[in-house]
């Protein structure tokens, strides 16, 4: 009795003591700083969870460039890239508890190299970034690695590496000072380099037009064979490069080489996806299926091509053992129908409220009772810029007609960088932006330039109208919903 009321005692003081206990309290990521001359007005940091589709955050930047973000949605050290459409900083260290202070002033890629400076708690880190792009950016020359013989390549590689290996040790082997996740970075950093390498070696070997045997023996002689022979151990999944290759890269590399023993296969997706299937284990594959299989979901450009998609992936998706990606393909399919059944045609055109680079505010309902011809576009867009002459002309042959509005929008584009596009390109027609993606979410944007019809009742009639430079056949277009 006196074991059994001990015993007892026991598991109800280690109960007690367990309840009693807090949780470690969870530590926000702090960024900011000030970008001078930033050709955007946000910039995106991703950050990666265990299934790779984490959260994002946007940092908006005000007219001076300063920006400051402060989230709990990292939960892991990781290495991410900030990016715009036309402005990136790439592997920047972020960790939980880490506070950086981002310092640049970008003119063009070579002056952004020049002044970056990132301070603050994890700072350590991300020397190492820094101070190879410095030594990168004053070696850099314009050879083409790939047309060099294959002896002078790997000498010039090798070089490259021993220059990487020296920086590495000078940062991550020294004694962190207010960094607790600098040998953990270092790991990362190391992974990272790894899948670079090989990434490298492919493309090389693809280039030159090696056969099966000489590829093969190319990525042996010259890569670490102990991760050729585990390339799908789950450890190397805290990699964003491994990610990257094993999703996208090595699907297309394992394809290639059946194509190198038979010229009849292609690498479709259907290829990739059985190639997937059949070869990966492991973490790997459960990954790399749902990259592809979301990939294509969120390219998908009408109902149609839904339900075929559906068929497909039906297999792959049901042999999925993580329940987590079932469910996130299939929210996946959800979300891409939604999003269509938002712009189909008869079905009223979303509705938006927008400035003009005259100051004047525009709503889409201003246009009721004429014919709309909306052009979404961004400065950076040459494709998009390429229809400007063919736009004028356009423009000028209905300009009389106020049955009609000729409407750009500016997408996912920077205010300073859209105002200099227009003083270079000169459209008489109205000039919006959609600085917070009201248009660019609302329109289901996946591509520009992209021009979209809407009738005098404001509903749409093409969602991917032809383009000014078609000449006759948007003017057909045009002349036939003026007349109804």
């Amino acid at each position: 009795m006196k074991k059994i009321f001990a015993i007892f005692c026991l598991i109800l003081s280690t109960t007690f003591s367990l309840f009693g206990q807090t949780r470690p309290k969870a530590e926000p990521f702090i960024i900011k700083g000030q970008i001078t001359n930033c050709p955007e007005n946000n910039l995106l940091m991703h950050y990666d969870d265990l299934y790779g589709d984490g959260a994002t955050d946007t940092l908006k930047l005000d007219q001076f460039g300063n920006f400051y973000l402060k989230t709990y949605n990292v939960k892991l050290p990781q290495i991410i890239n900030l990016h715009g459409n036309k402005f990136q900083i790439r592997d920047i260290c972020i960790a939980p508890g880490y506070n950086l202070t981002i310092t640049a002033n970008w003119k063009d890629d070579s002056s952004l190299h020049k002044t970056i400076k990132i301070t603050g708690i994890g700072a350590e880190s991300n020397k190492y970034e820094l101070i190879l792009d410095s030594i990168m950016t004053s070696n850099r020359d314009t050879i083409n690695d790939f047309l060099l013989s294959e002896k002078d390549f790997l000498k010039r590689f090798n070089n490259r590496q021993k220059l990487k290996d020296s920086v590495a040790h000078a940062i991550f082997d020294m004694k962190p000072i207010h960094d607790k996740y600098l040998k953990y970075m270092g790991e990362l950093t190391h992974l990272d380099r790894k899948f670079i390498t090989l990434s490298w070696l492919i493309d090389y070997s693809s280039y030159n037009h090696y056969n099966y045997k000489k590829t093969v023996d190319f990525l042996r002689n010259n890569f670490d064979n102990d991760i050729l022979n585990n390339i799908f151990r789950d450890d190397y999944f805290k990699s964003k490069e491994c990610k990257r290759f094993i999703s996208i890269y090595y699907p297309y590399y394992l394809v290639g080489l059946d194509q190198k023993k038979d010229s009849t296969i292609h690498p479709d997706l259907e290829h990739r996806l059985e190639k997937i299937n059949k070869i990966y284990t492991g973490k790997a594959k459960e990954y790399a299926l749902n990259m592809l299989m979301t990939e294509e979901i969120e390219s998908i450009r009408s109902l149609e091509e839904i339900n075929g998609l559906k068929e497909q992936f039906k297999p792959y998706i049901s042999n999925l053992k993580d329940l987590h990606y079932k469910r996130y393909l299939n929210a996946k399919f959800a979300e891409r129908v939604a999003e269509l059944m938002r712009t189909q045609v008869g079905k009223p055109a979303p509705k938006f409220v927008l400035e003009s680079n005259l100051g004047k505010t525009y709503r889409l309902e201003d246009f009721k009772g004429k014919v709309v011809y909306l052009d979404l576009w961004a400065s950076w867009c040459s494709p998009c810029r390429a229809e400007t002459p063919g736009f004028k002309i356009l423009y000028n042959k209905f300009k009389n007609n106020n049955q009609i509005a000729f409407i750009s929008i500016a997408v996912s584009d920077g205010y300073n960088a859209w105002k200099k596009a227009l003083e270079e390109d000169k459209p008489d027609w109205i000039q919006l932006i959609d600085k917070n993606n009201i248009v660019a979410n609302s329109y289901v944007l996946d591509n520009i330039p992209k021009f979209i019809l809407i009738d005098k009742k404001g509903n749409i009639v093409n969602f991917n109208a032809p383009r000014p430079s078609s000449g006759m056949e948007i003017e057909t277009l045009l002349n036939q919903e003026i007349a109804k």
